[in-house]
């Protein structure tokens, strides 16, 4: 699906003439006008997902779900049997490698659903890394959902006690969706990154609570016909592929949320028969590299698509293969330098969302990143702010005007910073040095009425 933000117009595949063959996603245009569109994905043709609930029950009886909860049920059941031939500690080690397997798995669910690949992760991507750090971030979340309830049980309130598990219950699979796409603890727990997950998905994420709730009701009420039948030995291994199975459907239907949201959320993605309807039309350029890729002439690869680039700047999506291959290398160097010309192009495009996500991936790599054009780091920081990521809004506009003192959005970007020392920090005193700056500086500034009204809230 295209859209044409001019106009307001979506288009579909037979009104847009081959974006790929053209330069890419920012490229395509409408056979009858000629204007360029915007790609948003399969957001527009994702089916509801209240009606494939079929699908989703069926997702882990496909065979490499299957092999994989086979896998796990196995291990738990080793477990189960060198429990009074090993020592303690080897069993918790081993019990907690197994459990961040399982984590890792069911994240991979989730990021893969939400990218649209419904088919689950084979046992090589499952076991490819360590799942570690997967399950050490959820426990850190869940650990500071339990702070908050325990803080609120300080109060001795039963009334707050029944609110607080209410809210921190009704919130966690908006949670666990944040934390599986953006691989942080800060964005799983603000409160500004999960409303605006929430207020993006809508009423239907009161749906998906529903029926999260029934899977969860169902799991429980399965295993309770099973645990009067089977035998002590086995106890464990049946709990964990009931689990697994319920896990399962409810990380894919979590993971299909957002691919259904995606053009709401800020999360770009396409469908697997949208992918390979795209594919019937290939670039000479992405046989070239795919050849490349799978001979493992990696930097060959990166030097085609990089001489590709200079002939068409704007093909989006060569530059995010470019962008992913080069992370891919672990070519720092490389991998920085192109990310300020992918962003930029990005940031002229109007392409936001993928901005901020393909942001996200540098900062990994280096945290230290700064993206050198100023209007992105000013796009990136309102991204930032509405996500309540007041610290990183903060560090990409500080020193704006000693870096950019020509910047014509100067006075935008340091009210936005004004705002985030308030809502962020608490800190009126320096959010009032850079009101006081914007009223000096821009007397005739669109955004000096909101500067002084600010002022005026932190001056007694």
């Amino acid at each position: 699906m295209w859209y044409n933000p001019g106009r307001q117009v979506a288009y579909c595949e037979r009104c847009v003439d081959s974006g790929e063959t053209l330069g890419g996603l920012g490229q395509a245009r409408c056979f009858v006008t000629g204007e360029e569109l915007d790609y948003l994905g399969s957001a527009n043709t994702a089916q509801p997902f209240w009606d494939r609930l079929g699908s989703f029950f069926r997702y882990p009886l496909q065979s490499d779900s299957l092999l994989i909860i086979g896998v796990f049920v196995v291990l738990a059941w080793l477990l189960t049997r060198i429990t009074s031939a090993t020592s303690l500690p080897i069993l918790v080690i081993a019990g907690l490698l197994l459990l961040a397997c399982i984590t890792r798995y069911g994240f991979m669910i989730i990021e893969f659903s939400a990218e649209g690949r419904f088919t689950p992760p084979t046992l090589q991507e499952t076991f490819s890394e360590s799942g570690i750090g997967v399950l050490f971030q959820q426990v850190v979340v869940q650990l500071i959902f339990a702070g908050f309830t325990l803080l609120v049980a300080m109060l001795g309130s039963d009334f707050l006690d029944i609110i607080a598990n209410a809210l921190v219950m009704f919130v966690l699979p908006a949670s666990l969706m944040l934390l599986a796409t953006e691989k942080s603890i800060a964005a799983a727990v603000a409160p500004a990154s999960i409303l605006h997950l929430i207020r993006s998905i809508g009423w239907s994420y009161l749906l998906l609570y529903g029926f999260l709730f029934l899977l969860l009701g169902a799991a429980a009420a399965l295993f309770d016909i099973f645990a009067q039948e089977i035998p002590a030995q086995y106890f464990l291994p049946v709990f964990l592929g009931i689990t697994l199975y319920f896990m399962l459907v409810a990380y894919h239907l979590m993971g299909y949320v957002i691919f259904q949201y995606q053009a709401e959320i800020g999360f770009v993605a396409e469908d697997q028969q949208a992918r390979e309807r795209r594919r019937q039309a290939r670039d000479p350029i992405d046989a070239k590299v795919e050849v490349l890729v799978k001979e493992g002439q990696y930097h060959k690869a990166a030097e085609a698509l990089t001489r590709y680039l200079l002939a068409q700047p704007n093909s989006i999506r060569h530059h995010d293969k470019l962008s992913r291959l080069l992370l891919a290398m672990d070519d720092r160097p490389q991998a920085l330098a192109h990310g300020q010309q992918y962003m930029t192009r990005l940031h002229e495009l109007g392409d936001d969302a993928r901005l901020y996500f393909v942001y996200g991936h540098y900062e990994q790599l280096d945290p230290r990143f700064m993206p050198e054009e100023p209007a992105v780091r000013v796009n990136l920081a309102s991204a930032l702010f509405e996500r309540g990521k007041y610290s990183a809004c903060c560090r990409l506009l500080a020193n704006l005007h000693k870096q950019a003192p020509h910047f014509p959005q100067l006075a935008a970007a340091y009210l936005l910073m004004a705002r985030a020392l308030m809502d962020g920090f608490q800190q009126g005193d320096k959010a009032a040095q850079y009101l006081k700056f914007i009223l000096a500086k821009f007397p005739e500034a669109p955004e000096r009425e909101a500067a002084e009204q600010l002022l005026a809230r932190l001056t007694p």
